[in-house]
């Protein structure tokens, strides 16, 4: 037992230094961010801000620009975490493509490591690497948010975003590595992560709210668990912003800018016509790491029974 933790560690720590010496996959793995950063700043901020002051109509004066960038700049971070926990996860996993390119598993599956044991590295690889990404990005956003006056969250919320975190970061390790796991050679894994960095921001409505989609396309995207996260991730943060201005407001609106914005920012999902809670978000969330979970374990012995 003492040995197989250790193999287990080892082989971990190994995972995670691949990926983290690897200056160009650890580029790639943000990319995504700053191309929504980018789009955030150049064209969709402005947007945003009009929009927001559209909805609150005759009582916009009854609110600061403060309050309504809090509200925007919010949705924006939400989008960059929803997809950071992807695409960061997908470029660790590059790690057990490259290991079997080169042959490396044939030299575990020769060795006294278990093949189980190796499947866990690679997970707990991926999942490491995500966090430290996630994370930096993470406090990165709560400082803009600070720097910029419109850091409305409490302590409790914070923990939230880092316990939703390392959820959608398991949750995009066990997933991915289902489908990863056919994928042999580098070059088709760059193609396939090329695939998952274009539709990722567009799965988790980090450039435009997926409630702006037909009832189909909204249930298709949505029923996606990386959506699921991100939503719960938008809630934490867009919510409070939303809560201050409808305060602001005093009720003089009869709550319909609270409506409006919690269409307009996403902060509700729609699966069916119908839409779902938080409960419902979380559970859906933990069935999906449970069923892939299960196809991985059939998918890695499957594997290693082929090269015995």
């Amino acid at each position: 037992m003492t040995k197989t933790i250790n193999s287990y560690k080892g082989l971990t720590l190994r995972n995670s230094k691949v990926f983290l010496k690897d200056k160009t996959a650890i580029f790639f793995s943000l990319l995504t961010q700053l191309i929504i950063l980018g789009l955030f700043l150049l064209f969709i901020k402005s947007s945003y801000l009009d929009g927001v002051n559209e909805a609150l109509g005759a009582l916009k004066d009854k609110v600061g620009s403060a309050d309504v960038e809090a509200l925007v700049n919010s949705w924006m971070i939400s989008g960059v975490l929803g997809t950071a926990v992807i695409t960061a996860t997908m470029n660790a996993l590059s790690v057990m493509v490259s290991d079997k390119e080169n042959k490396v598993d044939y030299d575990y599956n020769a060795s006294s490591v278990k093949s189980p044991v190796v499947a866990l590295s690679y997970f707990s690889g991926a999942v490491l690497c995500s966090l430290i990404t996630s994370v930096i990005l993470l406090a990165a956003g709560l400082g803009f948010l600070a720097a910029t006056g419109t850091f409305l969250l409490t302590a409790v919320d914070v923990l939230t975003l880092f316990g939703l975190v390392v959820l959608g970061s398991v949750s995009a390790a066990i997933i991915l590595m289902a489908v990863v796991s056919f994928i042999k050679k580098n070059s088709s894994f760059s193609a396939f992560s090329i695939l998952i960095s274009t539709l990722v921001g567009f799965v988790v409505g980090a450039y435009f709210p997926v409630s702006s989609l037909g009832e189909t396309t909204q249930t298709l995207v949505n029923l996606v668990p990386g959506a699921q996260i991100t939503a719960l991730i938008r809630q934490v943060l867009v919510i409070p912003a939303i809560d201050n201005i409808d305060r602001l407001l005093g009720g003089m609106d009869m709550g319909q800018f609270k409506e409006a914005a919690s269409d307009m920012f996403c902060v509700r999902l729609n699966i069916f016509g119908n839409e779902v809670d938080t409960g419902f978000m979380l559970l859906y969330s933990f069935i999906a790491i449970a069923v892939f979970l299960v196809l991985d374990i059939i998918l890695f012995r499957f594997a290693s029974k082929r090269k015995e």
